[in-house]
């Protein structure tokens, strides 16, 4: 009898054990389906665009208006967007960070020219800004018989009111880049004695940190300018951390680490000029990459890649683009104008609305661009690129106006294009979710824009639109 019990007790725990193999393995095959099924649908498997469809799309009211400059209709170019807005700020009031008092001696200028960043939802502001700052012109202080001028960029916070216009919520404050004039600069006559930083652009890395470029001094003495990068904000901007919320959206907590001779920022370098344009390949942040690849021209597209990286430069190098062959599509379809180059950082835009799971077939990267007159006086339009190498341009868009920007008498100089919900205007309706990580500067369809510009050389605007408004009627490359 105890023999039986004994074989029976032995059968049930082996059946016991059985058991709980067979469930632990049903969980691991259901948790590592599930992983699988994320992985699958997050990777690959997302809302199947036609792109040709959307970008080449007619918006309402477009359908007469004039394509590029020399076109003979009678309606011009289409308007879009609400009446531009300015954004006041008191340059009295900017804060020098060198020494903690008002910005002193200031002789000539005003703060304009304002690239803006959309923060997190949670964050302290809804928006960091970096524009160009007064300008202090030093008589005393002269090189080659001209009087020296020294620029500075202010950086701020800034809210939206309901109307989608910002309102600045901190003073300014000045960011500390030291540099004095090169001898390059000599052929542009009294520029030689310019300098300091100008013409910022913000964005977010696919690392998480908020990134600024902007045009300086080169570290060449027989080179005039080139283009600064500072990986974080934070680092000269600290109100900015404590601004900022982390651990969302893709937005990574200031480390505040710097490599054995670091400085403030590094000079992004490849023999040229300095209008870069910066992005990150690839539908999605990659969580890591701190340096940006780079849309060198847009007129015969070339983009950059970084090879390597120094603790004052980062050196970049061409991407072949040798097979592609609509490297010359936007300049070919702006050829009428006097010079085309870029205005914005590039963008990632998913062509479908906000909360469809992005992929590279769905998403592109956009870039506002600017033709330019003789006479200074900007028109802008909207061109496509693909997020997957080489970067080739996929389609060009049309001259726009912005409402209440005359074009043809001032100078319009567009900066930023920030990606605005519903929700950010209006809090009682809800944010949209998205089913995976998108940074703040991700667009979808379905979204308005925000450009920020510089009026005249003098002041901040803004104007909102939508980005169905400003994306059709786009020529495919």
């Amino acid at each position: 009898m105890g023999l039986i019990r004994l074989l029976f007790s032995s059968i049930r725990g082996s059946l016991t054990l059985l058991s709980i193999c067979l469930v632990s393995l049903s969980l691991w095959t259901y948790t590592n389906a599930l992983g699988a099924f994320r992985l699958t649908l997050f990777d690959g498997v997302g809302e199947i665009v036609d792109q040709a469809s959307i970008l080449t799309n007619v918006p309402i009211g477009h359908e007469q208006a004039a394509w590029t400059e020399g076109d003979q209709h009678q309606s011009g170019f289409p308007i879009v967007g609400q009446p531009v807005a300015r954004i006041q700020l008191n340059d009295k009031g900017v804060i020098d960070v060198r020494t903690g008092d008002s910005l002193q001696d200031v002789n000539e200028g005003s703060t304009f020219n304002l690239a803006v960043l959309k923060l997190p939802r949670g964050s302290k502001w809804g928006f960091v800004g970096v524009a160009r700052g007064p300008t202090r012109m030093r008589h005393f202080m002269q090189v080659n018989g001209h009087s020296s001028r020294e620029q500075v960029l202010v950086a701020m916070g800034l809210n939206m009111t309901s109307s989608g216009h910002l309102v600045t919520v901190t003073p300014g404050q000045t960011l500390d880049f030291p540099m004095i004039p090169r001898e390059g600069c000599s052929s542009a006559g009294s520029w030689i004695a310019t300098y300091g930083a100008e013409d910022p652009r913000l964005f977010w890395t696919d690392a998480g940190t908020p990134a600024l470029t902007y045009a300086r001094s080169a570290l060449d003495l027989d080179r005039c300018r080139s283009v600064g990068f500072v990986q974080d904000l934070r680092t000269i901007f600290p109100e900015l951390d404590t601004a900022l919320r982390t651990g969302v959206e893709g937005v990574a907590p200031y480390d505040g680490y710097r490599e054995p001779g670091q400085g403030n920022d590094r000079e992004l370098y490849r023999s040229g000029k300095q209008v870069w344009m910066p992005f990150y390949p690839g539908a999605l942040p990659d969580g890591e990459t701190v340096f940006p690849h780079i849309h060198y021209t847009v007129k015969s597209a070339l983009s950059l890649r970084p090879t390597h990286v120094t603790p004052t430069r980062a050196i970049y190098e061409d991407v072949d683009m040798d097979t592609v062959d609509t490297r010359a599509c936007i300049g070919s379809a702006h050829a009428k104008s006097f010079k085309v180059h870029q205005a914005s950082p590039l963008y990632r835009l998913t062509l479908c609305d906000r909360g469809c799971v992005v992929t590279s077939q769905n998403t592109v990267n956009i870039a506002l661009s600017h033709t330019q007159s003789p006479t200074r006086q900007y028109g802008r339009f909207l061109a496509t690129f693909n997020v997957s190498y080489p970067f080739n341009p996929i389609s060009v868009g049309p001259r726009f106006q912005l409402n209440g920007c005359d074009d043809d008498v001032d100078i319009n100089y567009a900066l930023s294009l920030v990606p605005i919900q519903q929700s950010d205007l209006d809090p009682k309706d809800m944010a949209k979710k998205t089913p995976q990580t998108v940074q703040p500067d991700h667009f979808f369809l379905d979204d308005h824009m925000m450009i920020t510009l510089g009026h005249n050389d003098k002041e901040m605007t803004s104007v909102l639109t939508k980005v169905r408004d400003i994306l059709g009627r786009q020529h495919m490359c």
